[in-house]
């Protein structure tokens, strides 16, 4: 019995000691390194795993929400409902233009009636008069549960910029950690920090499709001389 804790004890300490010995060592022979790396790729796979190889930025959308309540029968924003907006335009900070979604009661948008059709004109009424634009939110079909018969919900969503931490080390399994694989994490948190819609690194913006044709047509009427002549102005101040 002694001899065989004696084995196991002698095993846990050589495979202690070769993992202890593992790191990168410039002065390691080659057939040794080559063995420290197998080890470090077979006991520490996982750990290398969990740090993320390449600095990216991300964006990460939050759900703001607020709603407008109405007297019954009244499509008429009072005070209170003014000081719904503005608290949902205070706590969101949203960019001027931007484009809220509205919902309203226990029903499809289809099925909404035109006293709910009224205050949903109201509301968007209110955020124009602010700067900004709303919709009927087509992802909302039907309103989220808890919604009121006399309530208008705002919906707003804000995207916020994650720039990478350049800080941190991020290893090149099976070696040390090194800079190697933070190259360019400067130019990267730059970027994002000068994108001016945050919502562009999650999803870029659809472009117009190129017109060719209208191009070629201003070079044709190029060569045939159809030029409109330059109006000569007087720079000459009078």
């Amino acid at each position: 019995m002694t001899g065989r804790k004696l084995s196991k004890l002698t095993a846990v300490l050589s495979i202690s000691l070769l993992s202890a010995a593992c790191a990168g060592d410039p002065e390691r022979e080659p057939g040794a390194q080559a063995v420290a790396d197998v080890v470090n790729t077979v006991f520490h796979h996982a750990k290398w795993r969990q740090v993320p190889a390449t600095p990216e930025n991300q964006a990460e959308g939050i759900l703001f929400q607020q709603s407008v309540f109405f007297g019954d029968g009244s499509a008429a924003v009072d005070r209170q409902g003014q000081q719904a907006i503005d608290a949902l335009l205070n706590e969101a900070d949203p960019d001027p233009g931007t484009t809220l979604s509205l919902s309203a009661g226990d029903r499809a948008v289809a099925g909404y009636d035109r006293l709910t059709l009224q205050r949903l004109e109201a509301v968007r009424l209110a955020l124009a008069d602010r700067g900004y634009d709303a919709v009927l939110d087509p992802a909302l079909r039907v309103p989220a549960a808890g919604t009121q018969g006399n309530e208008i919900r705002l919906n707003l969503i804000k995207y916020m910029a994650i720039l990478p931490n350049c800080e941190q080390l991020q290893p090149l399994e099976p070696d040390t950690p090194a800079f190697e694989s933070a190259l360019g994490c400067a130019t990267a948190s730059n970027l994002g920090a000068m994108v001016v819609n945050p919502a562009d690194l999650e999803q870029g913006r659809p472009l117009e499709p190129a017109d060719g044709e209208a191009l070629s047509r201003s070079v044709m009427r190029y060569r045939v001389g159809d030029i409109e002549p330059l109006v000569e102005e007087d720079t000459k101040s009078q």
